[in-house]
């Protein structure tokens, strides 16, 4: 299907981020029929409300572990089956789950059978199964307003005392730098202003935080792997939710500096990591998590959002970007959580189980405590 990717009359492009869906074949039994059919609400209303003129699965999306290719095609078509109905074209970035199983060519084949579907891969001799960018035309459609890049982020590591998951390796790099520069040629020597999707985040976004001081306990979060003996709070410059430590790789192969050399990305744009969906700038470059907008893990209390990017030709050195939650923004019902877990988000429940399992210890030394005062006196 021959699809260009158009800014509209009034110059903008919408991106609307669907992160970590792990949607599972089961829409049967009635929990998974209620969580498949929140996060079909989720996505028909911010389809509706939010119009985007592109759609970018962020990875993780269909994760049942069924490796029949005839089950996984019913299960992606069910999901994007409200692009299909709206015609809104979509791209897909591969999460560290859709490398699980060694399914990657009936994945990848699965997606670019899809009607609407944009996905291909530019390079197949260089790490990774979805390497490739798409370009959007102005809205008189006689330049390349903008590009696209979605970058596959790989799975886990090899080796695990190196880093826990894998990185976006050196040839992608190079092979993102290659394609920038014909890029930068062919728009007569500028480069073409772009933004970037890509499964796990960067380790960058930690310059974004800073450790917690001992009042703030109660807001910080607990450091990823590598940073994992500090507690971080959110820097100024970061607005929205920080649920969790970034979960980005421990070994840093340049991706970030090579961003700021090349010196087209004007954001960047990640999955992964379920419960954050904060924005914040580093070094000019304005990076946003895409968390859950599926119910099959860690639903937030009922926080699952969608995120909208929006690219302007009149103001093309800058890029927009919120977040449109479940219950908030939209003010969605929700069938398949509790009324507690509807109440509280992981968070906050992390933060109780840590109070009560510090009061039941603060409970176990005071009984201790008395059952010894009381010995000593029975001795005396």
């Amino acid at each position: 299907m021959d699809i260009q990717l158009k800014c509209n009359p009034g110059g903008k492009f919408n991106i609307m981020c669907l992160g970590d869906l792990h949607e599972k074949a089961d829409n049967v039994t009635p929990l998974g029929k209620a969580k498949a059919e929140d996060m079909e609400l989720l996505v028909t209303t911010a389809l509706d409300c939010l119009k985007p003129d592109l759609v970018v699965l962020m990875g993780d999306t269909c994760t049942d572990s069924d490796n029949d290719a005839d089950v996984f095609r019913a299960l992606v078509s069910r999901v994007v089956k409200p692009m299909i109905d709206r015609k809104i074209p979509f791209a897909f970035v591969m999460g560290n789950h859709e490398h699980d199983g060694h399914r990657e060519k009936m994945i990848v084949d699965t997606y670019r059978n899809t009607p609407y579907c944009l996905v291909y891969n530019d390079d197949p001799s260089i790490t990774g199964n979805l390497n490739y960018n798409l370009l959007v035309k102005s809205s008189d459609g006689e330049r390349n307003a903008f590009n696209l890049w979605c970058i596959d982020s790989n799975n886990l590591c090899e080796d695990e005392s190196v880093s826990v998951y894998d990185w976006v390796h050196k040839d992608q790099i190079e092979w993102y730098e290659r394609k920038a520069e014909e890029l930068k040629k062919q728009n007569g020597g500028t480069v073409i202003p772009a933004v970037l999707f890509q499964h796990i985040p960067v380790a960058e976004e930690y310059n974004a935080m800073r450790p917690m001081k001992p009042w703030e306990l109660y807001q910080s979060v607990k450091g990823h792997a590598h940073w994992s003996k500090c507690r971080y709070v959110a820097k100024e410059n970061m607005r929205g939710y920080l649920g969790e430590g970034p979960c980005a790789p421990c070994h840093n192969e340049g991706q970030f500096e090579s961003w700021k050399k090349t010196g087209d990305i004007l954001g960047a744009f990640f999955g992964h990591d379920h419960l954050n969906d904060f924005t914040c700038v580093v070094d000019g470059i304005t990076m946003g998590q895409c968390k859950t907008a599926g119910f099959r893990c860690f639903t937030d209390g009922c926080h699952s959002c969608v995120r909208l990017v929006t690219l302007d030709e009149n103001e093309p050195n800058k890029v927009e970007t919120e977040v449109y939650h479940f219950k908030e923004e939209f003010g969605l019902k929700c069938k398949s959580l509790g009324p507690i877990k509807r109440t509280f988000n992981d968070k906050q429940s992390i933060a109780l189980t840590v109070a009560s399992r510090v009061a039941m210890g603060a409970a176990a030394i005071g009984v201790g405590a008395a059952a010894v005062r009381y010995i000593q006196k029975r001795m005396k």
